[in-house]
């Protein structure tokens, strides 16, 4: 029987580490947690029959994947099964800008190729393609006809340096934002004709105060002498339905806590940041160990979004996806690195299909497709109706998951927060202690002392009353009793 178990173990150990997932605690510390998501399938160049050889970026719209090549220079449409539906690598040019061109004195035209293109967008109002390599935006209708094209930017950045757009997003009002090579500014913003508005979600460059005293006593020379300081260069951006950009960006020498962004039409990053630890990765790693472990911070080179504010980022340098809520929780984390085609190696974009997440390994030219696990689906749908104020519902579905993982800190917060509604405030302090939330322990702390006081207050003013009269009587007689004897008046 014993031979029997061992060899059970030695059989089924593989199978259990491939879906050994990991947390963080409130403490930081690195804990056990059921996968949120699992591999589904692929798909690559063999199964779709057409040549991949460096595929950069993927979107969805409407159940319709669209990817770029930035080496075939193609254009490559796939359907939700997963089967190929068309691939371009060039674009008949529409009436429209048949005309345009026309009105400019240009008389002949022939089909617009790409060159290294880099980024896509799809919107209901056309086709966006970064097309890197020959320094400008193309558009196409949904028919793929090119209807205009965006290349002469009017600022004085690109004075002395090209422009390469990398990765692009667009508004309801047909704004395009853009993440272009070398351009340290910002995001760009350029209106629905091309034009140049502004830099928006600027990083700003950040000084500690000796940093800032000794510039104070340099000379301009020695200034000028001064390593460059550079905000930080954001890597992909995603435009959600109320024209808010959520965008990565590469860590700092000085800080790795801003490479997520939630970027207001203000330009402002509205990003919540209420969990144990900001939304940024991998909160333990190495720093500059060798050649043998990878160290540093997270580098995070896309941003995907689903409903109810829940989004996901990839972290290229360790092959992982960690997926948070709108208030900034870190849900879940998967990924795993290597050669099979369970894994990715250099995932470069990711994108969600319904509740489905797409990731595109650049590296093996492969679309590994992972879907949403038991634990995951309960904790998106405790997670859904917490968003909605339903939250019994929601205390009830984190019931559940505690059932799947009893070390799911989150969990506990979200049924403290249902008692907390419901005024049943010992309870929810219960819950908020098992879950580390300080924030509505305290809330809850307040209430229930607020509670414990209205409940006893006629003890209390009783008790009060009594104390005040001991104390009075014992005034009194101290004011009547002088070297032991009581003195009495005529």
């Amino acid at each position: 029987m014993k031979i029997f178990i061992i060899i059970s173990m030695l059989f089924s150990l593989p199978i259990q580490l491939s879906v050994v997932r990991y947390n963080y605690s409130y403490y930081g510390e690195m804990i056990h947690s059921a996968p949120g998501m699992n591999f589904a399938t692929y798909y690559n160049q063999s199964t779709l029959g057409v040549v991949l050889s460096s595929p950069e970026d993927i979107i969805v719209y409407e159940d319709i994947i669209y990817m770029v090549d930035s080496k075939a220079n193609s254009l490559v449409v796939v359907d939700e099964n997963f089967d190929l539906v068309n691939s371009y690598t060039n674009f008949q040019l529409s009436a429209s800008y048949i005309q345009k061109l026309m009105d400019e004195g240009i008389t002949e035209f022939v089909d617009e190729t790409m060159n290294a293109p880099y980024g896509i967008e799809v919107k209901d109002n056309g086709i966006y393609i970064a097309d890197s390599g020959n320094y400008r935006i193309i558009k196409l209708n949904h028919n793929f006809e090119v209807v205009d094209v965006f290349s002469d930017i009017n600022d004085a950045t690109f004075d002395e340096i090209n422009f390469e757009p990398r990765k692009i997003t667009v508004d309801n009002s047909e704004r395009m934002y853009v993440v272009a090579r070398n351009v340290y500014e910002g995001i760009i913003e350029l209106a629905s004709d091309g034009d140049f508005n502004r830099f928006t979600g600027v990083n700003p460059v950040s000084l500690n105060p000796l940093e800032i005293f000794q510039r104070s006593l340099m000379t301009e020379a020695q200034l000028a002498q001064l390593q460059l300081y550079l905000p930080t260069e954001y890597t992909n951006l995603v435009m959600n339905e109320e024209n808010f950009i959520y965008a990565t960006s590469k860590p700092s020498e000085e800080d790795a806590r801003n490479t997520i962004q939630l970027i207001s039409p203000k330009g402002v990053d509205v990003l919540k940041k209420n969990g144990y630890q900001p939304p940024m990765g991998d909160i333990q790693y190495v720093e500059g160990m060798n050649n043998y472990v990878i160290d540093g911070p997270s580098s995070l080179v896309d941003i995907a979004y689903t409903d109810y504010g829940i989004y996901t980022v990839l972290d290229q340098k360790r092959s992982r996806l960690f997926t948070y809520d709108n208030e900034g929780h870190l849900l879940y984390i998967n990924g795993d690195e290597g050669a099979q085609s369970d894994k990715f190696s250099e995932g470069v974009s990711i994108a969600y299909l319904k509740d489905r997440l797409l990731v595109l390994d650049r590296k093996s030219r492969t679309v590994v497709v992972y879907q949403l696990t038991d634990f995951g689906m309960k904790v998106n749908e405790a997670t859904m109706y917490h968003s909605k104020g339903e939250f019994l519902k929601a205390a009830e579905i984190w019931e559940e998951v505690l059932l799947l993982n009893t070390n799911y800190e989150i969990a506990y917060n979200g049924i403290g927060k249902y008692y907390l509604r419901e005024g049943d405030y010992q309870t929810a302090l219960e819950y908020f202690n098992l879950g580390h939330d300080k924030y509505y322990y305290s809330k809850a702390y307040k209430s229930y002392r607020n509670d414990l006081i209205k409940a006893n207050f006629g003890y209390i003013i009783l008790g009060i009353g009594l104390v005040g009269g001991v104390v009075i009587g014992l005034k009194i007689r101290k004011t009547y009793k002088k070297g032991g004897t009581i003195m009495y008046e005529d």
